[in-house]
């Protein structure tokens, strides 16, 4: 019997991205975004976090989405640890609509169901008993965002 994994789904416009709970610091309400100049439309610019200036990034406008406007009273941050050696990028956040839901994963509830994935930072798209879930690769999303942010 395998072990069970603490996961969370954050829903982001029509996609639920899977993710251990242990990746995600905190989901906060969306104030006092600072703007950035000259970067790609799915960096939203910088969330006040703690004292840390948080990346903010729409996930489904990387991956060539439209997103949804932020003016809906359901937008939330999930913030993200970083999992690189950089320590000049210790947290990225998310836009995600209404509550996270947490669930207890094993390996063997989850079926890759080998659907063509096209967004950058998605490493695969997987079926569970209660619907389709994309995996997101963590490293490769700091990796775009460390990017931009030079």
């Amino acid at each position: 019997m395998s072990e069970e994994i603490k996961c969370v789904i954050l829903k982001i416009n029509g996609d639920e991205l899977l993710m251990p709970n242990a990746a995600v610091a905190e989901i906060v309400p969306i104030k006092n975004i600072i703007n950035v100049a000259n970067k790609p439309g799915w960096m939203l610019g910088y969330l006040d976090w703690r004292g840390h200036s948080v990346p903010l990034i729409s996930f489904e406008a990387m991956g060539n989405v439209r997103m949804p406007s932020l003016a809906t009273g359901s937008v939330k941050a999930a913030i993200l640890f970083s999992i690189g050696e950089d320590s000049n990028l210790p947290f990225m956040s998310i836009l995600m609509q209404d509550a996270p839901t947490v669930v207890n994963v094993k390996e063997e509830d989850i079926i890759s169901n080998k659907e063509e994935i096209t967004h950058p930072a998605i490493e695969d798209k997987v079926m569970m008993a209660d619907g389709t879930y994309s995996i997101v690769n963590i490293e490769k999303l700091e990796s775009i965002v460390k990017q931009v942010m030079m």
